[in-house]
């Protein structure tokens, strides 16, 4: 009998499981192209590594160091000549360099990397060529723009916008019907009160607290 009563908890919460997990499909875009990311740092690795754990199937690296041949066994292409029949992720952290690139190469495909373990709501909006890690929770009625590092445990409330081109800290907390303007970079562990607007281009420094 309670063998039978944990067989039943089992699946009961496999069921709940399974639910929770169609109602994310929608949000973990697979790339139909091979991709090639743009950049060989840090961030470059864990886009990389989200890449793999998505299914994307990555053709290799772009970048500019003549120290690296590979990562995790993908070549770094020197002189890559960008086109129509691959997708592309811009690894580049830094906001403004990042937004250049794109613009300098606004044609091409990007995909989307969404961390199956972050919480986004159907009701959220997520454009192009945006990363989002492990933990963070997109509310419903929230507007990413395109081209946009969301990182990991940041929590970003109701009726909120991020423009493009926006870097968000790891656990930043961004509170409802805020808008966050193109080009800001808020700093890790930041808290952004409801009702709030952060200009264009802004740096929030780390652990700030913004009214």
């Amino acid at each position: 009998m309670e063998g039978l009563f944990y067989a039943l908890f089992f699946l009961v919460e496999f069921s709940n499981l399974l639910l929770t997990t169609s109602k994310q499909l929608h949000f973990v875009y697979i790339c139909p192209m091979e991709v090639y990311v743009y950049g060989a740092t840090a961030h470059a690795k864990m886009a990389v590594d989200l890449a793999e754990r998505l299914g994307v199937k990555l053709k290799g690296c772009v970048d500019k160091s003549l120290l690296l041949e590979s990562i995790f066994n993908y070549p770094v292409e020197l002189n890559h000549v960008p086109m129509s029949d691959y997708s592309y992720f811009l690894a580049i952290r830094n906001a403004e360099l990042r937004q250049r690139m794109y613009e300098e190469r606004s044609s091409l495909s990007y995909c989307t990397l969404l961390d199956p373990c972050a919480v986004i709501s159907k009701y959220a909006e997520v454009d192009d060529g945006t990363i989002v890690f492990a933990n963070a929770v997109i509310s419903a009625d929230v507007q990413i723009g395109k081209q946009v590092l969301i990182d990991a445990g940041v929590v970003v409330h109701s009726n909120t916008i991020v423009e493009d081109f926006v870097n968000i800290g790891a656990n930043v907390v961004v509170g409802a019907n805020v808008l966050i303007g193109k080009g800001v970079e808020i700093g890790a562990g930041s808290v952004i009160l409801d009702e709030s607007t952060i200009a264009p281009f802004t740096s929030v420094s780390p652990r700030s607290v913004i009214e």
